[in-house]
């Protein structure tokens, strides 16, 4: 296994993708996941890891050994692609040997190693089937074992669940951390779904047009800036534009235009920072919906108008009114239900607020 380093690494692909200077340290046998909207460079990332197309600067070692100038063979990595890129007239077990063939391996040692790899990613009773005859977990099964079969340092995965019907996704996205598991392997993952990046990733790497914007283990609690607060989760953030103002003991958020006033933390207020304009985020699973009869609060209480109530049968939706923004928040089915055009209370937990600068977007 190896551990990977992109310094200051600067590259286009054939399909049009692009990175500046990127710089991103890889631990051996860690598993990242790059994230980020289409056009983001997340696969060319890993095209320039794997050799597929050139740098055009900076360096990329693996294992501290640098690999700008090796073949994508001398590099001793593997690459699954989004549409798993297997040979339509091979049978599963010829898909799985193709790169030992081309090596030459003893056919004794390619049988051993082909079996060996299918019973690891749960494919070993399709290896006589053609692709035209295997459902799509299948397929990503025998693009992953022709992937783990050469035992290469590091794989790479690209987009392989891009496609897919969303219960699938969570099926073999529990299969995908298990495996990387049992490998103990380097393994990079690139994906434009935040769920699915919150779901497998040891680290999180977002990137917007070709660059990192953060890359850190506690992203969902402390996004660097605006463009990650607003990304990364599903439903997004909540994000309100407002200015701080004075407190008896510190700083208040006021929303520009709208009802919502937010005390500040302790951390935060200690700041001066009066009259600057900011944005507050505040995730809809971080407010709370206030029943008709109840009194005790769990925060800040605010109000709005209800405008759309949404239920997902575990939870309910209300998109409500503040003035200015629209916020989002995310309830318990249990709960008291609201329609639409009634008045709605609702408590902000001041710890769980985030705070952006508004002219850098960069987090306060």
């Amino acid at each position: 296994m190896a551990q990977v380093s992109l310094k200051n690494v600067s590259g286009f692909s054939t399909d049009g993708g692009a990175v500046r200077e990127f710089t991103l340290e890889v631990r051996d046998r860690e598993f990242v996941v790059l994230v980020g909207p289409p056009g983001c460079g997340s696969s060319t990332v890993l095209r320039l890891i794997a050799g597929l197309d050139p740098v055009s600067g900076g360096e990329i070692t693996l294992g501290n050994r640098p690999v700008n100038a090796l073949s994508p063979l001398a590099r001793e990595v593997a690459m699954v692609f989004t549409h798993a890129a297997l040979f339509p007239q091979w049978t599963a077990y010829a898909n799985i040997a193709f790169g030992l063939k081309g090596r030459h391996f003893p056919k004794s040692e390619m049988e051993k190693r082909v079996r060996e790899a299918a019973g690891v990613v749960g494919i070993a009773e399709a290896l006589e089937r053609k692709p035209e005859a295997l459902t799509p977990v299948e397929k990503l099964k025998v693009a992953l074992a022709r992937a783990i079969v050469g035992q290469p340092k590091v794989i790479l995965v690209n987009h392989p669940l891009a496609a897919w019907e969303p219960a699938a996704q969570a099926g073999m996205r529990a299969e995908l951390v298990k495996l990387q598991e049992r490998l103990q392997t380097t393994l990079l993952y690139a994906t434009h779904d935040p769920l699915e990046a919150l779901a497998l990733g040891q680290r999180i790497a977002v990137m917007r047009e070709g660059v990192l914007e953060q890359c850190d283990t506690a992203i969902y609690d402390r996004p660097a800036d605006l463009f990650v607060a607003g990304f990364l989760g599903r439903p997004p953030m909540n994000l309100l534009a407002g200015r701080l103002r004075t407190a008896p003991d510190g700083l208040l958020f006021k929303e520009t235009g709208g009802t919502v006033e937010v005390k500040l933390p302790g951390l935060i207020a200690g700041k001066d920072g009066v009259g600057t304009e900011v944005v507050l985020g505040i995730r809809p699973e971080d407010i709370h919906v206030v029943p008709t009869a109840e009194t005790k609060t769990r925060g800040v209480r605010c109000q709005g108008i209800i405008d759309h109530v949404e239920s997902t049968g575990a939870d309910i939706f209300y998109s409500v009114q503040t003035g200015a923004h629209t916020l989002l928040i995310r309830s318990n089915a249990g709960g008291e239900a609201g329609s639409a055009g009634r008045r709605m209370q609702f408590d902000i937990d001041p710890e769980k607020v985030h705070l952006f600068d508004a002219t850098t977007s960069a987090r306060i």
